[in-house]
């Protein structure tokens, strides 16, 4: 299933710049013991993962009417907010990918985002703050890397 909108990918890629600028990286380094806790048992989450989420959980539905977002920490607070997912358009969000590398201060994490449509991936974003890379992909039509095709070189077997 495709995009129903091919300038979702650049109306995606907006906000989670935005996100990364405003929320995400201003906080690189800078989280206080306040700022940390845990979800469960040995899982960190941060107010940049809750912020983060808050913030893309707004805008997302605005950009393709109908849809919902379904995001991991709300579903953490509320499993049951994973019912239905198989039925119209869905937003999967984990607002911070490698929390825990945030924690430590390391700049290896992601802000992740994927559009289901009756359980079948779409389309996915997934933007690195720190390097500023963007990662894009629809589902039948490839996937690209900062604007740049990525194709698949087959190996040749001897």
């Amino acid at each position: 299933m495709p995009l129903p909108d091919a300038a979702l990918f650049d109306q995606v890629s907006d906000p989670l710049r935005d996100v990364a600028q405003r929320l995400v990286l201003p906080r690189l380094r800078r989280l206080r013991d306040a700022d940390v806790g845990e979800k469960a048992p040995g899982e960190w989450v941060t107010i940049v993962d809750r912020e983060a989420e808050a913030a893309l959980a707004a805008v997302l539905p605005r950009l393709l009417p109908g849809s919902r977002v379904v995001a991991e920490e709300a579903v953490a607070a509320q499993p049951s907010l994973r019912d239905g997912m198989g039925q119209g358009w869905v937003w999967l969000v984990d607002p911070l990918d490698g929390t825990a590398n945030l924690v430590r201060g390391h700049d290896d994490f992601a802000l992740m985002v994927a559009l289901l449509h009756n359980g079948l991936a779409c389309g996915s974003w997934i933007f690195a703050p720190a390097s500023g890379s963007l990662a894009v992909a629809e589902h039948g039509a490839g996937a690209w890397l900062d604007g740049a095709r990525v194709s698949q070189h087959r190996r040749s077997r001897h």
